[in-house]
């Protein structure tokens, strides 16, 4: 695969409203080395399964999106693509400026000093980091993450005005039903919600498709 101009991704999402500040556009990228017990899409560990997309696909994507604050990047592991995702953000924001958050279970000392020149490439243009490895023995009712090890950095300062007047609670959950199933984004409130939720729908005959942060 060309790592500078494709991306292999699990799922995009065109508005959510519960995974950053404002409405945003999100990314999961396809590929973890950490497989964190309790993550909530393990489907996206493997680094050959989702679909190989171009970035200039994703940055037309991204382009025709009207009313989006920004572009979150979750996983899988947005750190295992980092030359493809700078392509990305650096097509993205000479048309338009989008603001970037990106999860990690990286940490961000690690990447700052340890991590290659395309991870610290990314972290560069990075405004917003959630970072650290979902622990489920500390899960937490927080902002946009799962456990109370990962911390939320404001890297550029982009997001500062909007963090000092949140609450560090969770966003909730935004739940979609389809032809599919019910489909739902977010970090969910507590360890073990996810499988009480889908042991409740499977009674009646319906479905539970997942993206989102944190378990």
């Amino acid at each position: 695969m060309d790592q500078r101009n494709q991306l292999r991704i699990f799922r995009r999402q065109d508005r959510t409203a519960v995974l950053g500040p404002g409405t945003r556009a999100v990314i999961w990228v396809q590929g973890c080395p950490f497989g964190c017990p309790g993550c909530i899409v393990p489907e996206s560990w493997p680094s050959d399964g989702g679909q190989i997309v171009s970035v200039n696909e994703l940055s037309d994507w991204l382009l025709e999106l009207p009313e989006i604050e920004g572009l979150t990047l979750s996983g899988g592991e947005p750190m295992q693509q980092p030359e493809a995702l700078c392509e990305l953000l650096d097509s993205v924001r000479a048309e338009r400026d989008l603001g970037v958050m990106c999860y990690t279970g990286y940490r961000h000392e690690d990447l700052l000093h340890r991590g290659s020149p395309a991870q610290q490439a990314l972290l560069e243009r990075i405004d917003l980091l959630v970072d650290g490895p979902y622990i489920r023995h500390r899960h937490a009712e927080l902002l946009w993450r799962g456990s109370s090890n990962q911390r939320l950095l404001d890297l550029s300062g982009l997001y500062a005005e909007v963090l000092a007047e949140l609450a560090d609670d969770s966003a909730g959950l935004e739940l979609e039903l389809d032809n599919e199933g019910l489909f739902f984004t977010g970090v969910p409130p507590r360890s073990g919600f996810l499988e009480q939720l889908s042991a409740g729908l499977a009674s009646r005959g319906i479905s539970l498709r997942r993206e989102g942060d944190g378990e």
